[in-house]
């Protein structure tokens, strides 16, 4: 794929082409011992992969060209060695997690050899180029949350949190500061960077759905300031204190996945907890209804039906398609994170009005 193939500067000028992620095969638990445990993993993998083949299929009957992440490249089509903890799938299941196009330019935030892997037909030396300078300034400051997910391009705005729920901007401090204005202006010059502390990953707290039209749990560093203007619905922060099963389950889990209907299968949990724990986030704090894909200014794909959200959405005219992704409680990921936008129709525009 020609570098000039790339090109994103909005959430939602036209959807052209797209990458879906990947789950495991069933075949990768196929060693574990319990029969109930085994049986209940592959579930949630084989379902996880129906989700994500209907997703594709969606965009694909959309007139998205669509790519798929090759699992195989990684050793998971093999069964999980016995008494060896379970990697991340991350960067197959969420392309976004690593990857980010910026402009013309996809870069990576990865170890090149998983990137070279896992999306061989994208890979040029024109990409390393421009992901180099990240990769190694992501590194040696060890400012490991500030990653794609955390990244909100809106025309020449580009809005990156810090991942500090404490909303301290003095850990980004003025040497990391200047390396990424820096290396943002070597190559996209016409950007404008705002730093923004919403303590996680942008995807999970905010989204734009088109000019003046905002999704959001709540203030990114005061609308006023960040989004002046525009029109947004503030959806309720998780409100998982309110369903007992989350509850019940809470003390074994921490709070970091949910299996509905399985919160009292003690033997599951405990073989999550000391086997899968790279494969889960902390999904207490996330809400769903914000972690959707924009295909244009009309439609939208979501994970399941909120009433606020559907209603703002009909106010805006844009129509949701509902693509469910049954397990995103577990994995701690929606629509957003397991798609990664390589080509949009638009250009760099400003849509934010500073005066």
């Amino acid at each position: 794929m020609p570098q000039s193939e790339f090109n994103v500067w909005s959430k939602w000028d036209p959807l052209k082409k797209v990458v879906i992620g990947t789950c495991v095969s069933p075949q990768y638990f196929e060693h574990v011992a319990n029969l109930e445990i085994r049986e209940k993993l592959q579930q949630i993998v084989i379902e996880t992969q129906q989700d994500l083949d209907n997703l594709a299929e969606v965009c694909t009957n959309l007139g998205i060209q669509t790519y798929r992440v090759d699992a195989t490249q990684q050793g998971f089509a093999k069964p999980l060695d016995p008494g060896k903890k379970a990697k991340g799938i991350q960067s197959m299941l969420y392309p976004r997690d690593q990857l980010a196009v910026i402009g013309n330019h996809l870069i990576s935030a990865d170890k090149y050899i998983m990137f070279n892997n896992l999306y061989p037909q994208f890979i040029t030396q024109d990409i390393l180029q421009r992901s180099t300078p990240w990769y190694e300034l992501h590194h040696k400051h060890k400012i490991a949350d500030i990653v794609p997910p955390s990244w909100t391009l809106v025309g020449k705005d580009l809005f990156i949190d810090t991942g500090m729920e404490s909303g301290d901007l003095t850990y980004i401090n003025q040497t990391i500061r200047e390396s990424i204005q820096n290396w943002l202006d070597k190559w996209w010059p016409e950007i404008t960077l705002h730093w923004v502390n919403i303590g996680g990953h942008n995807d999970s707290c905010f989204h734009t759905l088109k000019p003046g039209v905002l999704l959001s749990l709540h203030d990114v560093m005061a609308y006023e300031d960040t989004f002046p203007n525009w029109d947004i619905c503030y959806l309720p922060d998780a409100s998982y204190k309110t369903i007992p099963e989350f509850i019940d389950a809470k003390d074994m889990t921490d709070g970091k996945f949910w299996i509905p209907g399985e919160e009292k299968n003690v033997g599951l949990l405990n073989y999550i907890n000391e086997w899968l724990d790279n494969w889960v986030g902390f999904v207490e704090e996330t809400v769903f209804d914000v972690n959707c894909l924009v295909v244009d200014e009309y439609t939208v794909l979501v994970n399941n039906y909120n009433k606020q959200v559907f209603d703002f959405l009909k106010k805006h005219n844009m129509e949701p398609i509902i693509c469910p992704m049954r397990h995103r409680y577990f994995f701690d990921g929606g629509i957003h994170c397991v798609s990664l936008d390589l080509y949009r129709e638009g250009s760099c525009q400003s849509y934010i009005d500073y005066k």
